[in-house]
């Protein structure tokens, strides 16, 4: 992976930050008190609708004229619907039949964990990782009196000829079940950014519960860093022979490489360039060394919304 000098950003645009909801539980809370319980992220490049008009809407829709109707519930909440989705196996064709989460009409990046309640009192949590995050990992620490959870991702953006606000909107679970986002802090990415700058949004919530009459903390810590990645250009395997000389050399599109490449006889090791632009309009070349035994490499493509995702393509040697 590129190697980057990262660097946190000490500006930070307070845009808007209704957190409806998200007070921390008291000390020596009830047996019968639930805190909403924060579980992860979704980034948004426009302010976040928080007024849930969508839920307010299939909530109401019997009422005559706000006559009976809620909308307190709603304020500074945008509820998550849960829908069907299908997806294709791409190792066996089939398909794979699943739910997703949908925030009204809000084009965002999401990462969060959930709890799904099982028929009976069994529950598991889940994970929601969009493929748009790079090294996305969860770490659980389970004690007597404590329960702590951290998740981290990385967001790598294409730098353009603007600026540009991510803005990290907290996701809470209810005690029903119900998965809301509220609006929070945008911090700002410069257009004139260079490769390698990067910002970070870090998110903490700490309550305390009890259970049989002993308190518990939980504790939940979210990482999400934003760094800038020229957008790759071209992208080409050359294979190497143990006197170090070519073999040969095959170039990919970004976003085209395949899922599988297999290196010729006699290749001892290969090298991968990835070619871009950088912000001087010069051409600019990042080389990796990987071994015959490597099994897998990864490279970047970016989407037309300037986000940088990885591709794996597994390597097979003969």
């Amino acid at each position: 992976m590129i190697k980057r000098k990262i660097m946190v950003a000490a500006c930070c645009v307070l845009i808007l930050c209704a957190l409806a909801g998200c007070q921390l539980a008291k000390e020596g809370a009830g047996s019968n008190s639930y805190e909403d319980r924060m579980i992860g992220v979704l980034v948004t490049t426009e302010p976040l609708d928080v007024f849930g008009f969508e839920g307010y809407v299939n909530n109401n829709l019997s009422f005559p004229s706000g006559k009976g109707s809620d909308t307190n519930k709603y304020q500074g909440r945008l509820y998550a619907v849960v829908v069907p989705s299908t997806d294709t196996n791409e190792e066996t064709g089939k398909s794979v039949f699943g739910h997703e989460y949908v925030f009204g009409n809000t084009d965002g990046i999401q990462y969060f964990v959930p709890t799904i309640q099982l028929r009976g009192a069994d529950s598991y949590i889940a994970t929601v990782l969009d493929p748009a995050f790079s090294d996305g990992h969860k770490n659980t620490s389970v004690g007597n009196d404590e329960h702590s959870m951290s998740i981290e991702a990385t967001l790598f953006i294409a730098p353009s000829n603007k600026d540009h606000i991510y803005y990290f909107n907290p996701i809470y679970q209810d005690a029903n079940g119900s998965v809301y986002a509220v609006s929070n802090y945008g911090l700002s990415v410069s257009g004139k950014d260079t490769e390698g700058f990067a910002m970070m949004q870090t998110m903490d919530q700490t309550i305390t519960i009890t259970e049989n009459r002993k308190a518990k903390k939980e504790s939940i810590s979210i990482k999400i860093s934003v760094s800038i990645m020229f957008a790759p250009e071209k992208i080409a395997i050359v294979q190497m022979d143990s006197d170090n000389a070519p073999i040969s050399q095959t170039e990919f599109e970004p976003g085209k490489m395949p899922k599988d490449f297999s290196l010729e006889t006699g290749t001892a090791y290969f090298i991968v360039e990835t070619h871009k632009w950088d912000d001087e309009g010069s051409t600019t070349i990042h080389r990796e060394i990987y071994g015959r035994d490597v099994e897998n490499i990864e490279t970047f493509f970016a989407r037309e919304d300037g986000v940088c995702m990885k591709h794996a393509t597994q390597i097979t040697a003969f």
